[in-house]
């Protein structure tokens, strides 16, 4: 017989159920108006709370954007790890590129990324944010590459893993970048080429 929630726990999952709530509504209103045109008070009404509600778990806007960025390296470390725990690293990490063109919310998504990207170049405590993140994203995609390179991997310097590993995430984010700037890209063929050079930064 399961044993009953804790009023403590009860409040703590209530909590981040709200949370994800305001993160999926500002995500919205981030993407439509920008980060600057849309208010605390929007983003309140697209989650269905009051502007106080939000305040308590948020201190302010930058706080709500911190979270988002956040959410998605969680995400994106998330499939990493999923990643690490399959039979064919280099089968799934080419596999990936395929997928990206298939994310149902692709589009949305690139432009939200474009829309932190733009402003952590001018907002130095989002920008302190987005390359922490980073971080921790390319110190997972190292621990990819090691593993797809198997014995070879021991071979090359630190910083080539390094290097190898940030290319990888440029061709991610450059394949995000494209949904926006050539939605009418040939996918299949962008694939193709896109495999052959994941290949060579992968395979011994």
């Amino acid at each position: 017989m399961c044993a009953a929630l804790s009023p403590h726990h009860v409040h703590t999952d209530r909590a981040l159920v709200r949370r994800q709530q305001v993160l999926d509504a500002a995500a919205d209103c981030f993407r439509r108006r920008g980060f600057h045109g849309a208010s605390m008070a929007e983003i309140a009404k697209a989650a269905g709370m009051s502007p106080g509600h939000i305040y308590n778990l948020f201190e302010n806007k930058d706080d709500v954007i911190a979270a988002i960025v956040e959410r998605d390296r969680d995400e994106i470390v998330r499939r990493i790890e999923e990643t690490l725990d399959g039979d064919d690293v280099t089968g799934a990490m080419l596999g990936c590129i395929e997928e990206s063109f298939q994310e149902p919310n692709r589009e949305a998504e690139a432009a939200l990324n474009l829309e932190v990207l733009a402003e952590a170049s001018r907002n130095a405590k989002l920008a302190e944010v987005v390359v922490d993140s980073e971080t921790v994203i390319r110190n997972k995609a190292m621990v990819l590459i090691r593993m797809a390179l198997g014995p070879a991997a021991d071979a090359l310097p630190p910083d080539e893993i390094e290097a190898r590993a940030t290319v990888v995430g440029a061709v991610f984010n450059g394949l995000m970048v494209l949904s926006v700037s050539q939605p009418q890209l040939n996918q299949a063929a962008v694939t193709r080429v896109m495999q052959r050079i994941m290949r060579l930064l992968i395979e011994p």
